[in-house]
């Protein structure tokens, strides 16, 4: 049955249509509501249209109608901001997700082109993301640890010191009849809690990002594919090459963005180990970890790495900025324009125009997708905007 036979003016359409008008006007109302062959014939029923023909419009020139729908836009309207500040959190945890799905999807297509089914590509993939989430997590809770146990440790004579030099604070704490040991306690147990609080909720921010990439990722087929059949069929085709041209561009630069940000967490690894300084693999990790986020990533990497490496000695903290301030100028120059150069080339004033943007709207996140997102529209402006202001 075509499109055109489905219509309300078909011959057929208007024959039922008859016929039900008949049944309307000679019908009692206790007949046409209780006998189903009635209501059947009444509505036009027929194998092609099992649940009637439908009723004319309502003309759209209708006060009714223009202030009902009116009404329910703006309705429509408050309820969608209102959800979607509700669900704020959880919308950004769905953006994460499918942003890392995204940009995970070409490793899984190189695997699945090389013969892997798809579920085993994801799967093999994933494993390989949770090896490198499990050895930060290895190597960070130990340093953590230690760290937190030399502060708890070396806090009371902190504080003494620190009363002893200051007058006002000591002549303070008397008063309240506080003691070195007293505020450590509390400092101690209230950092506990703080840090138990934190693990938990990253734990189960965590989790969920794993879960959400891993469906995303193997129903990304599917979901284009749905996504896609909501465009009109006369722009389905062209909307189809843009939306992949996109993807392949945020996949394309979350992959480079990776590949470059392991060179430098290497890099510093094998320098700090050299130096001497301790936690040097959870002090790479970390680096490569901060060195994702474009532009201010590196730089505050750079300074908790010198931070530390400051214990060790102060020509160790010199050496350590030095060699920050040199890699960042070979990852610019050299390694990330040969990563990127089939990827995402956006020029430089827009790349910190977006960055600045992204992570103010929405904070890391938002600094880590700007790149990607400012390239896509980009893309739209020059093959949608472009070419219909350039004909105007």
């Amino acid at each position: 049955m075509t499109e055109d036979a489905d219509l309300p003016q078909d011959s057929a359409d208007a024959e039922a249509r008859d016929l039900a008008q008949l049944v309307h006007e000679h019908a009692d109302t206790q007949t046409f509501m209780r006998d189903d062959i009635v209501r059947e014939a009444a509505a036009g029923v027929s194998p092609e249209r099992p649940f009637g023909i439908p009723g004319q419009p309502m003309s759209q020139r209708s006060p009714f109608y223009i202030a009902f729908v009116a009404t329910f836009g703006v309705a429509a309207a408050l309820l969608i901001c209102e959800a979607v500040i509700r669900a704020w959190g959880v919308l950004i945890l769905i953006l994460v997700a499918a942003f890392f799905a995204v940009g995970l999807d070409p490793v899984v297509g190189w695997l699945t082109d090389r013969g892997w089914r798809r579920g085993l590509a994801v799967g093999a993939v994933l494993l390989a993301a949770l090896g490198v989430l499990g050895l930060f997590v290895a190597t960070a809770v130990p340093a953590i640890t230690s760290e937190y146990n030399s502060l708890h440790k070396n806090l009371p004579e902190y504080l003494h010191r620190l009363q002893l030099r200051h007058d006002s604070i000591g002549n303070l704490a008397r008063k309240v009849h506080l003691s070195s040991k007293q505020i450590s306690n509390a400092l101690s147990y209230k950092g506990v809690v703080s840090l138990s609080k934190t693990i938990l909720s990253t734990v189960v921010t965590t989790l969920t990002i794993i879960v959400l990439t891993c469906y995303f990722l193997a129903n990304l087929p599917v979901l284009k594919r749905s996504a896609y059949r909501l465009v009109p069929r006369s722009r389905r085709a062209r909307v189809g090459l843009l939306s992949d041209e996109i993807l392949r561009l945020v996949g394309g630069y979350l992959l480079g963005n990776v590949i470059t940000s392991m060179i430098a967490g290497a890099a510093m690894a094998i320098f700090l180990l050299s130096m001497g300084v301790p936690d040097a693999v959870f002090l790479g990790l970390l680096v490569a970890l901060f060195d994702l986020i474009p532009m201010i990533g590196a730089p505050i990497a750079g300074i908790v790495v010198a931070l530390i490496a400051l214990s060790v000695s102060l020509p160790t903290a010199i050496a350590t900025v030095a060699f920050t301030i040199v890699f960042r100028l070979l990852e610019d120059y050299l390694l990330s324009p040969r990563v990127m150069k089939k990827t995402v080339e956006v020029a430089p004033i827009l790349t910190v125009v977006s960055v600045l943007i992204g992570g103010a709207l929405l904070g890391i996140v938002g600094a880590l997708i700007a790149v990607p997102v400012a390239a896509a529209l980009d893309l739209i402006r020059h093959e949608v905007f472009q070419p219909s202001l350039d004909q105007s």
